[in-house]
């Protein structure tokens, strides 16, 4: 079946026929935020309408769900799960919006001083660095496509280059762009996918190749 068929039928199973017949926007690489009960993650989003969204999650989501969408860090709304198909959605939004005012809007604030890359809580995860300075114990207070925040044992330095083990294995390279007593900010040196951050929940999952004695 061809993509334009697959997504008719998504958007036709969805409740009086679901996004059908509205004027979608294209969203090419614009991510969102989903937060559901206590998880949250990145999603990639297709397309924007005024009386939602379709996008792309590997979050367990089940139609008739309601999730908090974060477009940007100063543009969040309700929203529920009105059909699934795979790991593509469609969310309708609690209230309609001006779709084409709405991604206006978002344009405008990504290209000003206020645009920053979603971030989520990573509710301290555990995860270890390695530099020319040898090894640092660290937790994740949050995590973008860009960049962490991290809490650390006092050895991190502006500057510093270090690798980053997450606890389910997964390997970071990163920048110190400041630091503090106890936290810094690193800069990745590869931008991170919606699917590598799709749920908040893996990152810290060390049940394969996980961190080993970070007690």
């Amino acid at each position: 079946m061809a993509m334009r068929d697959d997504l008719d039928r998504l958007r036709a199973s969805a409740p009086d026929g679901g996004l059908a017949g509205e004027i979608r926007l294209s969203t090419v690489n614009r991510v969102a935020r989903l937060r559901v009960a206590d998880e949250t993650g990145l999603a990639k989003l297709h397309t924007l309408s005024d009386g939602g969204v379709e996008l792309s999650s590997i979050m367990d989501l089940r139609v008739g769900q309601v999730v908090q969408l974060d477009l940007s860090e100063m543009v969040s709304m309700t929203a529920s799960v009105a059909a699934k198909d795979g790991h593509r959605c469609v969310l309708e939004f609690e209230y309609r919006v001006n779709c084409a005012e709405l991604l206006r809007g978002l344009v405008a604030e990504a290209r000003s001083d206020k645009g920053r890359p979603l971030r989520l809580a990573a509710g301290r995860i555990r995860a270890e660095g390695r530099s020319a300075k040898g090894v640092h114990q660290l937790q994740l207070d949050d995590i973008s496509q860009r960049g962490m925040k991290v809490r650390h044992d006092g050895s991190l330095q502006a500057g510093l280059r270090v690798s980053i083990q997450l606890a389910n294995g997964r390997e970071l390279q990163g920048i110190v762009r400041w630091a503090r007593k106890s936290t810094a900010g690193l800069q990745l040196v590869d931008i991170l996918s919606a699917d590598d951050l799709g749920a908040v929940s893996r990152l810290g999952d060390d049940t394969s190749n996980g961190l080993r004695g970070l007690g």
